[in-house]
C-alpha cells in the first residue's frame, strides 16, 4: 500500500547542518520525486532507504549526487522541492517508479527512443470497452503490449480474424463509436458487437478481450476450454442462441490456430540485451529468440546517460522496456551484473506469472550471442552518431531528395500545410499542420475561422488564411514560442493548380521571400510547384512522397475536427433555442456542462436536473426535444 509523503523544501535540505531537516525523511522503501521552482517534475527515482538516498544527492562534491550521478552540472541547484511516496516493499517501489517515469517523462531521467522498426499489438485496458490494434507507439496511456512482431501482414490478418471472432470495436478513442442509437457498418457486417448502442455488456466484452490476450500469449488450450465452458453453461441454461454463437466462435478459433500463429512468447523465449555508449549517447540492442531461432532485432538510443555506468543504463532499460509488455521472455541475458538484478527478476516473474531469470552468460553459445549483441549496439551507436553529426538520417535524406526533385530553394526542415473544411456554406474553417524534420509538431498546429469569404470558394479561403498567417512575419512582434513566429521553409497547400496560383499570388502580395511553395491535389496526388507548373506525379511509395501525403492528411484531419466541433456547438445552440422556457441564463449553464450535441444526447433527465437553474420540467422538455 503506497502512502504519499510530505513535500520538502529545498532550502532546508541544503542547510549546512542538514541533520534535523533531513530527519523527516523515512528510512523506508519508496519513490522520491524532485521538482523545480515551477513545480515541474524533473527527476524520479526509487530507494530502499529514502533517508539515505535523498541525502546522497546533497552530499556529493559534484553537486550531481553521490550514489546517482546525473548528466547535468549543478543538478541539485535545480531542485526546489522533494516529494516522496512510501511503499510496502521494493517491488512495489520499482513498479511505481516505472509508472511515474512513463507518465511524467522527467527531463533528467534517461531519455529512451527506439528505432520503431517493429510493431506491437496494443490493448487499451484502461478503457471501459478496450480497443485492439497494431501500433509502433509504446507510449499509449493505459495500454498493454504484445510483441514486437516482424511480420506486419501476419499481424493485420490475425487482427482481422480476431475481430471477426470476438467482434471487438475498431473505432478510435476511449469511448466506442456514435451514441445516436445507430451502430456503424462494422456491426452490420459482423465485425463489431456494437457496445456503443448497448448490444453487449461490459463484462461480456471484457471476457472477449481476455480471450484475445490468451490467444496472443499462445495459451491455445486455455482459450478453447474457456469458450467450451461458456458454451456448456449456455446450453444448460437453455440459451441456445448464445450457445450456438460460442460453438461458431470455437470453430473459428480452431481454424485460426491451424492457419495462423504470431505468438512469440512461451517457454523457449529468450532476450539478449547489451549496449555501447559514448559521452552523449547510449545505444541498446535487443535480440529476441523465439522457438530456437532469432526472431527480432530491436535497437534503442538513450540520452542523459553521460555519467551513468553501463550497468545503471541496462537496469533502467529493463524497467522501461518490459513495463507494458505482457509476453515477457523466460530468460533475459545481459553482459554484466546490474543494480537490482534480483529485484527485477522478482518483478518480471510477478508480471509474467512464471519464473523469469536474468542471467550473465560466461561461456558457450549464449556468451557468443551476447558478444554479437554488443557488437550490434556498437554499430548502431556509430550510425546514430553519424546521423547526429551530419544530419543525415533516413528522414533527413528523404527531405533532401524532396528539395532536389522539386527544385526547392530550401531544405524543407519546417513544413506548413494548409487545408479547408466546410459543409456547403456552413462553418468554413482552415487548418495549419506543421512538420519539422519530417515529423509532426502538433503543438504548432493552428485553426482558422474563415471571416471574409461567404460562399463556397476554397481558393479564396486558402488565400485568406495564408494572408493572415504571412502577415505575422511582416507586421507583428509576437512571442518566440508562437508557431507564427517561425518562418517555414516550405508551404504546402491542399489543392491543385488553382490553389497553387492563388497561394503564390498571396505570397507575392505580402512580399515574402525565401519560402518555397507547392500544392498537392487529392486522388491523383499530383504536385504543382514552380518547377512543375503543370503538375508532376512522384513515386507514392517513396519516403519523400510519404512525408508530403502525411502532412496533407494531418492538415485535413485537423481541419475536419475543428469543423465538426463548431458544427456540434452550433447544433447544441440551435436545439436549445427551440425549447420553450430555456432562456439565455439556462442555456449558458447547459453550455458549460456539455460541449457537443452528442454529449447532450447521452445525458439522462437525472443528469440535466443537476445543472444549476434547470428544473425537473425543464429537464423533461430538453430530453424530449433532443431525442425527437
Amino acid at each position: 500500500m503506497s502512502k504519499q509523503g510530505k513535500i520538502l523544501n529545498k532550502n532546508k535540505l541544503l542547510e549546512n547542518k542538514p541533520g534535523k531537516s533531513l530527519s523527516i525523511l523515512p528510512k523506508k522503501e519508496g519513490v522520491y520525486i524532485f521538482k523545480d521552482a515551477g513545480g515541474e517534475i524533473i527527476y524520479i527515482g526509487k530507494a530502499i532507504n529514502l533517508y539515505n538516498r535523498v541525502r546522497s544527492y546533497f552530499q556529493g562534491k559534484s553537486g550531481c549526487g553521490g550514489s546517482v550521478k546525473l548528466n547535468a552540472p549543478n543538478f541539485t541547484d535545480k531542485i526546489n522541492s522533494i516529494d516522496y511516496v512510501i511503499t510496502d516493499n521494493e517491488v512495489e517501489a520499482l513498479v511505481l517508479e516505472c509508472n511515474l517515469i512513463k507518465k511524467n517523462k522527467p527531463r533528467y531521467n534517461i531519455d529512451l527512443k527506439d528505432d520503431k522498426s517493429y510493431p506491437y499489438i496494443a490493448i487499451t485496458e484502461s478503457y471501459k470497452y478496450p480497443g485492439v490494434f497494431m501500433t509502433r507507439n509504446r507510449n499509449i496511456e493505459g495500454a498493454k503490449y504484445f510483441g514486437p512482431y516482424t511480420n506486419v501482414k501476419s499481424i493485420k490478418k490475425t487482427l482481422e480474424h480476431l475481430r471477426k471472432i470476438f467482434k471487438i470495436r475498431d473505432c478510435k478513442g476511449s469511448s466506442p463509436g456514435s451514441h445516436l442509437k445507430s451502430p456503424c457498418l462494422n456491426y452490420h457486417i459482423g465485425l463489431c458487437s456494437a457496445p456503443c448502442v448497448g448490444n453487449i455488456s461490459e463484462s461480456a466484452y471484457k471476457e472477449n478481450i481476455e480471450c484475445i490476450k490468451l490467444f496472443l500469449r499462445g495459451k491455445d488450450k486455455t482459450i478453447i476450454n474457456r469458450i467450451k465452458l461458456r458454451m456448456d453453461q449456455y446450453s444448460k441454461d437453455k440459451n441456445f442462441e448464445e450457445a450456438s454463437k460460442m460453438r461458431d466462435m470455437l470453430s473459428a478459433i480452431n481454424n485460426l490456430l491451424k492457419n495462423q500463429k504470431i505468438y512469440i512468447g512461451g517457454e523457449d523465449s529468450l532476450d539478449f540485451i547489451s549496449l555501447c555508449k559514448d559521452i552523449k549517447l547510449a545505444a541498446i540492442s535487443v535480440f529476441s529468440y523465439r522457438k530456437g531461432g532469432l526472431d527480432i532485432i530491436n535497437n534503442f538510443t538513450a540520452g542523459n546517460t553521460g555519467h551513468l555506468k553501463n550497468e545503471e543504463i541496462l537496469s533502467y532499460f529493463i524497467k522501461k522496456y518490459y513495463v507494458d509488455v505482457i509476453n515477457i521472455p523466460s530468460k533475459i541475458y545481459i553482459p554484466a551484473k546490474i543494480e537490482d538484478m534480483g529485484l527485477l527478476s522478482e518483478w518480471l516473474t510477478i508480471a509474467k506469472s512464471k519464473k523469469v531469470e536474468i542471467k550473465i552468460p560466461k561461456i558457450g553459445r549464449n556468451k557468443k550471442i551476447i558478444d554479437m549483441v554488443t557488437k550490434n549496439s556498437r554499430l548502431y551507436l556509430e550510425k546514430k552518431k553519424f546521423e547526429r553529426d551530419t544530419g543525415c538520417s533516413k528522414t533527413g535524406g528523404d527531405i533532401i531528395k524532396l528539395r532536389d526533385i522539386l527544385g526547392l530553394k530550401n531544405i524543407p526542415k519546417r513544413m506548413e500545410c494548409y487545408d479547408i473544411s466546410n459543409l456547403k456554406n456552413s462553418f468554413p474553417v482552415g487548418s495549419m499542420a506543421v512538420f519539422t524534420d519530417g515529423h509532426p509538431l502538433k503543438s504548432s498546429y493552428r485553426h482558422f475561422k474563415i471571416k471574409t469569404v461567404s460562399r463556397q470558394d476554397d481558393c479564396r479561403m486558402i488565400e485568406e488564411i495564408l494572408l493572415r498567417r504571412l502577415r505575422y512575419l511582416k507586421e507583428f512582434k509576437i512571442d518566440a514560442d508562437d508557431s507564427f513566429c517561425i518562418k517555414p521553409d516550405l508551404i504546402i497547400v491542399d489543392g491543385g493548380k488553382a490553389q497553387f496560383n492563388i497561394a503564390n499570388a498571396a505570397m507575392k502580395e505580402k512580399n515574402i521571400s525565401g519560402i518555397d511553395l507547392i500544392s498537392i491535389a487529392k486522388k491523383e496526388e499530383v504536385i504543382f510547384c514552380s518547377k512543375y507548373n503543370d503538375g508532376v506525379k512522384l513515386e507514392l511509395d517513396s519516403g519523400y512522397m510519404r512525408i508530403i501525403v502525411k502532412i496533407r492528411d494531418e492538415a485535413h484531419r485537423f481541419a475536419i475536427s475543428y469543423h465538426k466541433r463548431l458544427r456540434n456547438s452550433y447544433m447544441v445552440h440551435s436545439v436549445l433555442d427551440e425549447i420553450k422556457g430555456i432562456g439565455s441564463k439556462k442555456k449558458k449553464c447547459i453550455y458549460e456542462k456539455f460541449d457537443t450535441i452528442n454529449e447532450l444526447r447521452r445525458s439522462k433527465i437525472g443528469d440535466l436536473v443537476k445543472i444549476k437553474g434547470i428544473s425537473h420540467k425543464d429537464a423533461i422538455n430538453i430530453y424530449n426535444n433532443i431525442h425527437k
